[in-house]
């Protein structure tokens, strides 16, 4: 798994970082992880990771999935390819939708 940048990976991979940075999302947050790490794809986090609501996004964003953290915070994924047979992720960003 990748991350878009080393703030976003900081706060996805350390739970005081995330806790101090996220608050009532880090939970979740610490769950849509896990499922990634635990998924050999995209399409496999909807049946993996049901209560994440994971859905493949349209338009400007297609290639890029969401997961949900709450009504309002997502947590965007895209497929990095192949690596060492598995297919990595890269973390794009935790964006609020409203």
């Amino acid at each position: 798994m990748s991350y878009s940048s080393k703030q976003l990976q900081r706060e996805c991979t350390d739970d005081r970082e995330m806790k101090r940075k996220r608050g009532s999302v880090a939970l979740k947050l610490r769950l849509r992880i896990n499922a990634l790490n635990a998924a050999t794809s995209l399409e496999d986090l909807q049946t993996l990771d049901p209560l994440g609501r994971w859905h493949p996004l349209t338009a400007n964003r297609s290639g890029q999935w969401a997961g949900d953290l709450s009504r309002n915070w997502r947590l965007i994924v895209e497929d990095d390819g192949v690596e060492g047979g598995e297919v990595s992720v890269m973390v794009i960003e935790i964006r609020d939708y409203h």
